[in-house]
Parts: structure tokens; C-alpha cells; sequence
């Protein structure tokens, strides 16, 4: 996958802001982000969309037959997908740089608080949902979690949104409950999701299983937390 992720830095925030709205409805109080930003309890991370190789098929490694020639036409047409992507994103934010910070493709809010790590809002930019970057985000929560001691990971979801509540069943999320009246927009319920331990061994072997399963789709990223 041509995409990394990283914390979030205070000039990313007009790109945050943009997909913030985008993706949630007109009624969602806007966050905070400068104050949060600066706030110990509090980690941001963005995703953004890195080119690919000029070359990107590679050279095929040292094999020869048609499995091979395969395998170098689909990694070909991977990151001409890629590339038409970034092109995409650029032009409907109106920039031409070559800088990551003209590509953010998404980004998640993480609370610390006590023992858990909780995810406040999680998002992706519309052109680019289904394409792993809010599995790239809820990983590097999880691993975020870990770095700071946490125990657990929980978060809020709208019952309706049975795609999201898919994910994060996933990734160990068990439902705990549910938030009557929760979202101000249009009084929807939330279901609260959260983790079981993630220091036991069973979350940890299914996590670092999933993890490279997905390294294994879309390729090892860069994640800087």
C-alpha cells in the first residue's frame, strides 16, 4: 500500500477539518483539534497517501515464466491505482506539491484515559474508503495502546453503521452496551465496542495475525506513532 501513517502536527489541521466534515453529518460539533493536540491525554494520528515507485512493478525478482510476468503486471497496475489515487486527492484539495502533507487520506482520535485507549472519531476521505486506510488507522491504534500501557481499546459506533461495527468485530471488539440517544444529529443510539485485554496472549497472537494479513494485501507501511 502506498500510504503511511503518523501523528498529527498542527499544520495537517485544514486537511483534518475538511475530511472531518466530509464525513460526518452537518449536526457534529467540531474537535477541538489545536487545543487537543497539545494535550498529554490525547494522540492523533493521519494517514497519508506516500507515490509509488516510478518503477513500482519492480524487476520481477530472478524468476522467469508467465506466473512471474503476472505477478509484475498486477504490482504494475497496483500502483498505477495508487498513483491515479494521489492524483485524485490532489486535485480536489487544489494542490500540486510533493510533500505528505498534501495527501492526507484519513485520521483517528485517541483519549487516554485510565486504562484504556479511546477512540473519539475515526475517518477516511470519501474517494478512498475501501481501500484499508481505516484498518491502517484502528492498527495503529491498537499499537499506540500498547505503547502506552494501556489495557483495553473502546469506542462508540452508530448502530446503524454495520460496516465499521464488521471492522472492529475483527479486530477483538466485543459489544459492552449501548449509549441511548447518543448522537445529537439525529438521536441514534451508539453501541459501545471494546477490546479484551490486549496484553493477553490470545489478543496479542490474534492482532500481530491480523496485522500481517494485512501487510500481506497491502503491503508493510510506514507507521510513526
Amino acid at each position: 500500500m502506498d500510504a503511511a501513517i503518523r501523528r498529527m502536527r498542527a499544520e495537517d489541521i485544514p486537511q483534518v477539518i475538511d475530511i472531518e466534515r466530509e464525513a460526518f453529518t452537518p449536526g457534529w460539533v467540531g474537535t477541538p483539534f489545536r487545543r487537543e493536540l497539545n494535550s498529554r491525554y490525547c494522540r492523533f494520528l493521519v494517514a497519508y497517501l506516500t507515490e509509488p515507485e516510478p518503477d513500482g512493478a519492480g524487476d520481477g525478482g530472478d524468476g522467469d515464466g508467465d506466473g512471474d510476468a503476472d505477478a509484475v503486471a498486477a504490482d504494475a497496475a497496483d500502483a498505477s491505482m495508487w498513483a491515479r489515487m494521489v492524483r485524485g486527492v490532489k486535485s480536489a484539495l487544489g494542490v500540486g506539491g510533493d510533500t505528505e502533507d498534501d495527501r492526507l487520506a484519513g485520521y483517528v482520535g485517541i483519549w487516554l484515559q485510565g486504562n484504556q485507549a479511546h477512540i473519539t472519531e475515526i475517518a477516511v476521505r470519501e474517494s478512498l474508503r475501501g481501500c484499508g486506510i481505516g484498518e491502517l488507522l484502528l492498527i495503529g491504534t491498537v499499537r499506540v495502546a500498547y505503547e502506552q500501557g494501556m489495557d483495553e481499546v473502546t469506542l462508540e459506533a452508530r448502530v446503524s453503521n454495520f460496516i465499521a461495527q464488521r471492522l472492529y468485530d475483527k479486530y477483538g471488539f466485543n459489544e459492552m452496551g449501548i449509549r441511548k440517544n447518543y448522537y445529537a444529529d439525529n438521536k441514534e443510539d451508539a453501541v459501545i465496542m471494546t477490546t479484551d485485554h490486549i496484553h493477553a496472549n490470545a489478543y496479542r497472537e490474534k492482532f500481530y495475525a491480523l496485522e500481517e494479513r494485512f501487510h500481506q494485501r497491502y503491503g508493510t507501511p510506514v507507521i510513526e506513532l
